[in-house]
């Protein structure tokens, strides 16, 4: 029971929700992969998950440097960026992570393309020493529709 406005006064009533919905959802997991990475070398990835998201875990299948962007301008314009170097503040870096196993960054992350999608842009570095697949991963909790 809620109090609730009937136009002139503040009457009993029900919760429109009846307690029995949060609105939550639970974590879920998206993957893309890059084939045929050589050693040493990069691919531009997309992963298809959430307009923005509620980042819990990256793992990949090899070692690997990875990168999450908040829309394709921000992944061109971090190509110079050697992985000693910091992203700067705005520069539209969500996450990175330089892992052989999966590494737990805990962010916000949001796709920032004109007409938001549920598209999570990505760089993954092959760093297992020799070529391969590398799939990545994300554990993540959406939080828009």
């Amino acid at each position: 029971e809620v109090l609730k406005w009937d136009g002139s006064n503040w009457v009993p009533g029900t919760d429109a929700t009846g307690g029995a919905s949060t609105g939550l959802t639970s974590r879920t997991t998206a993957a893309a992969t890059a084939t045929g990475l050589a050693d040493g070398s990069d691919a531009n990835i997309t992963i298809t998950a959430a307009k923005a998201f509620s980042l819990l875990k990256i793992q990949t299948s090899h070692a690997a440097w990875v990168t999450l962007y908040t829309d394709t301008t921000a992944r061109g314009n971090d190509v110079p960026r050697t992985e000693t170097t910091d992203p700067l503040p705005g520069s539209g870096v969500l996450a990175e992570v330089i892992t052989s196993d999966g590494a737990t960054p805990g962010t916000i992350g949001w796709n920032n393309d004109p007409v938001p999608s549920t598209n999570i842009y990505a760089k993954v570095v092959n760093k297992s020493g020799s070529t391969a697949d590398i799939t990545v991963t994300l554990t993540y909790v959406q939080i828009e529709a």
